[in-house]
């Protein structure tokens, strides 16, 4: 599988020594570097676990085997990052902090392949330190790498993935190209082993070798390995198969929410890819702000645009020594997103996600890069990069002003430490205290603080068919678990009671408070905390004689 040099996968840069590193551009790559690793520390803690973190912790605390079963019984999310997690806490315990240093970590890790990535490309210093400073400060790929989730896990992969295949692509001799082969399929079998998504970075990278027909004699060895990770992954299917039996709607309680993607997402989801520093932490807070992603847009699309125009203009001149890396870089920057528009549509449920699609941000933010770095003239480019800084100030100074109250979520731990404090220490059997939440996620939330402080003294219900109680479908029990109990209303007994709930106001006229009334309770004690426009009740309640 050896190839000439006029075949390999390169942007290739005009000047000479350009993919050296001088002076100038190792103080740059170092302050990269720092700002890369302070973005992702900062704050770290600043918000509790949530429902989807709750879940990874949770199935870590299983036993190896149970842990399988517990992770195939969701059905959404392959097992590698719950058994990366749970020999992560056998190091260090359970500690907030500790648990969000893995997918810090995880993220970081992605910087070497990332620099890899750029030197198989060809890239410039200047181009490189570029694309690793749109990742640095990328408000999108910040959340996900401070989230308890295998998102930052996918993109360490795929960054592997990609490099990996690149210089498979690029192979000068058979032994390096036999060697490379065998450590991508074993990248690639990691990487579908972490998530489903996983596999459109497989199939984007088939289709290139497709594409460019001078990657034949590359196509059949990879499709060879295609094959056989296909085969190893049969043991996650019949997982899956075994599992879904268990109680739930299957795919449809997972993602049966999911609304079907429109262009528009699309454009929303590119936006994100250009949001310096900020991102939400909750649905209640806007996507993006108004002013950067858009200005984000522009100031990468354009030059984009200008570059691949360059380069099919010297293609039409008969000069396509570098089309092949742009070529490159386009497909996995949009044929995955592009598969997941149309796979969304054509199955039953929609699969759309945009923290899936974090697989798409590394060659995305290269491609970008590179524009940048190689418009012409030198004025335009010189006027791009300030501009560029100036963005990344804004973004910076909105994010260090910015004082994001804690989601509403975070008042559950917090009310469970007040419920076992006040109910002392040997007065209560266990399992004696009934504790009625009116949403999954309440119950889990609950649950998992319960659970977490040793505390067996409370049982966990949700109260299910609540008129004028609506719930977020998106928010359910893990299946293979039976740790909270589920019923009605006329599950609501116990001489004392505690009920959770969240609602604008105080309103003993609207349920849920006004069905527990109705079942001859009067209140006894109420804890409220507000966040994000909501108030979030703990009240305990004796039955009225």
């Amino acid at each position: 599988m050896p190839v000439e040099e006029t075949d390999k996968l390169t942007l290739g840069d005009e000047r000479a020594g350009a993919t050296t590193y001088g002076g100038a551009a190792r103080v740059a790559f170092v302050l990269v570097v720092c700002l890369y690793v302070a973005a992702r520390v900062w704050r770290l803690t600043d918000s509790c676990l949530w429902f989807d973190e709750i879940f990874g912790v949770h199935a870590a605390r299983h036993a190896w085997g149970q842990m399988l079963d517990f992770a195939a019984a969701d059905l959404i999310h392959p097992p590698l990052f719950y058994a990366l997690l749970k020999l992560w806490v056998g190091l260090g315990g359970e500690s907030l902090w500790w648990l969000r240093l893995l997918p810090v970590l995880l993220s970081i890790a992605a910087i070497a392949p990332l620099l890899l990535l750029c030197r198989e490309l060809r890239l410039g210093a200047w181009e490189t330190n570029l694309a690793l400073a749109l990742a640095a400060v990328n408000g999108y790929l910040i959340k996900y790498a401070q989230e308890v989730r295998m998102y930052s896990l996918l993109l360490l992969l795929t960054l592997c993935s990609l490099w990996l295949f690149a210089r498979l692509f690029n192979a000068a001799n058979a032994g390096r190209a036999r060697t490379t082969l065998v450590a991508l399929a074993a990248c690639n079998l990691l990487l579908v082993y972490t998530h489903y998504y996983g596999w459109l970075v497989v199939a984007s990278e088939a289709a290139l070798l497709l594409l460019l027909r001078r990657g034949r004699a590359r196509t059949a060895p990879f499709l060879l390995t295609v094959a056989l990770a296909a085969v190893a992954y049969l043991p996650w299917v019949y997982a899956l198969a075994h599992n879904s039996g268990e109680q739930g709607r299957g795919l449809a309680q997972n993602i049966g929410w999911v609304e079907r993607p429109a262009a528009g997402d699309i454009l929303q989801f590119l936006a994100l890819l250009h949001e310096p520093f900020y991102f939400r932490r909750s649905s209640a807070e806007p996507v993006y702000t108004t002013l950067t992603a858009p200005a984000g847009l522009l100031l990468f699309g354009v030059p984009i645009l200008l570059l691949l125009w360059r380069l099919a203009r010297r293609a039409r001149a008969g000069d396509a020594s570098r089309r092949g890396g742009l070529c490159w870089l386009l497909v996995f920057s949009f044929l995955p997103l592009l598969l997941a528009f149309a796979l969304s549509w054509a199955l039953p449920h929609s699969v759309w996600g945009t923290r899936h699609l974090i697989i798409v941000a590394a060659p995305y933010l290269i491609m970008a890069a590179a524009a940048v770095v190689r418009l012409r003239p030198v004025w335009a480019r010189a006027a791009a990069l300030v501009v560029l800084g100036c963005w990344v100030f804004w973004g910076a100074l909105g994010a260090l002003v910015r004082r994001e109250a804690a989601p509403v979520w975070c008042a559950w731990e917090g009310h469970a430490a007040r419920m076992m404090r006040d109910e002392s220490e040997g007065a209560v059997a266990a399992g004696a205290l009934p504790v009625y939440a009116f949403e999954d996620l309440v119950a889990y939330h609950l649950w998992f603080a319960l659970d977490s402080a040793r505390d067996t003294r409370f049982r966990v219900a949700v109260v299910k068919g609540v008129p004028g109680l609506p719930e977020d479908p998106a928010y359910f029990l893990p299946r293979a678990f039976d740790g909270v109990s589920v019923g009605d209303a006329s599950a609501l007994e116990g001489a004392r009671i505690w009920a959770a709930f969240r609602d604008a106001a105080w309103d003993e006229s609207r349920p849920p408070l006004k069905t527990i009334l109705e079942r001859g309770y009067r209140v006894e004690e109420v804890y409220e905390t507000r966040a994000q426009g909501q108030r979030a009740f703990m009240v305990s309640f004796a039955k009225s004689r």
